[in-house]
């Protein structure tokens, strides 16, 4: 018997092999394994996944786990519903929309925990002060509309609200959003600056009082919403039905505006320069992640899914074994980099 742990296995193709020759290495390591469940996190689409899943044992328990709210993301789940038990969502709104596009399957919500701050770690965290010191971490690009952070920062200046911004994150939008900042007149109030480990993050995020969280769409639950709040920084976020507004407790733990709306982003910030306001919210938080988003929780609940599955609830009818073979194609059997010109020449078609 194999003792508990983990294990790495890498059934990426060579260079030369071909796209075939990695999907039926992967579905020897299905055969040969017997795994009890498989989880796959489902995200960009991928070639030939039906084939994939097809070769899965009929004793194989398939979950892939939705973790993001745009079309691509669904897509995959999407394609491949006749292979999988049961889907994962990590927020009521993907639960509901999983549910929409694919009637008839099953679609557990379980939430994702997070690493919780000691109390030694809270003991140290930035107490309330003014200026009250923001927060933003995440990728710098389109969906995460990191441009309406000047914006937000030039209605408080205008309110004479005493704020500063510290940003934390790297992507395309650096340099324009640093150009916007200028332009805003509020680059003296805002600094970038690196978290190179989550130790470092932990850190960042007690030494802020606000995280802000400016995403217009496409948010799974916002794990950096999760992450402040085990550490006391409060966050105020755009108003994402069931994504935001299961992460936060509005009005308890955190405050919701309105998506896009830097005066409404501005109007919450006001609110939390009330010292009791962000006292209270910030130990409301902190008081809420160990019984609902821990790392424990979390394990908890996939704990009971596995059981469920052990016990044979999400039985697939038909079999996987019953359900028409699906084919390779044929360009996919082609050595890797012939098979990555031909990609290229049909982007030009």
């Amino acid at each position: 018997m194999m003792a508990p742990g983990l294990r790495f296995l890498s059934i990426a193709p060579g260079r030369f092999n071909s796209v075939a020759g990695a999907v039926r290495r992967l579905g020897r390591l299905f055969k040969t394994e017997k795994f009890d469940v498989v989880f796959v996190v489902a995200g960009m689409p991928i070639p030939n996944l039906e084939y994939v899943w097809s070769l899965l044992p009929d004793a194989t328990a398939l979950v892939p786990l939705v973790v993001g709210d745009r079309d691509h993301a669904y897509e995959p789940t999407m394609r491949t519903s006749a292979y999988w038990n049961v889907a994962v969502a990590i927020s009521p709104r993907l639960q509901q929309e999983t549910e929409r596009r694919m009637p008839g399957k099953p679609v557990r919500l379980l939430a994702t925990g997070v690493d919780l701050a000691s109390d030694h770690e809270l003991s140290g965290r930035l107490p309330f002060s003014k200026p009250l010191k923001l927060l933003y971490v995440g990728r710098l690009f389109g969906r995460k509309n990191v441009h309406l952070l000047p914006a937000i920062m030039a209605e408080c200046q205008g309110r004479e609200l005493p704020v500063t911004l510290t940003i934390v994150g790297h992507g395309d939008d650096r340099d324009s959003l640093a150009q916007s900042c200028q332009e805003y007149g509020v680059s003296h109030q805002i600094r970038f600056e690196a978290a190179p480990t989550q130790a470092d993050l932990y850190r960042i995020f007690r030494e802020h009082h606000v995280l802000l969280l400016t995403s217009e769409i496409g948010e799974g639950l916002g794990l950096v919403l999760l992450e402040a709040q085990a550490n006391g920084c409060v966050p105020v976020a755009s108003r994402i039905p069931g994504v935001t507004d299961f992460a936060i407790q509005a009005g308890e733990t955190g405050l919701l505006a309105e998506i896009g709306n830097a005066g409404s982003f501005a109007d919450q910030i006001g609110r939390l320069l009330d010292q009791t306001c962000w006292d209270t919210m910030s130990w409301v938080a902190i008081a809420r992640m160990p019984g609902n988003f821990s790392l424990a929780e979390m394990s908890k609940a996939y704990g009971g899914l596995l059981k469920e599955l052990q016990q044979g609830q999400y039985a697939l009818a038909p079999a996987r074994s019953e359900c028409r073979q699906p084919r390779l194609r044929i360009r996919d059997s082609l050595p890797g980099p012939i098979y990555r010109i031909v990609n290229r020449l049909n982007r030009f078609q």
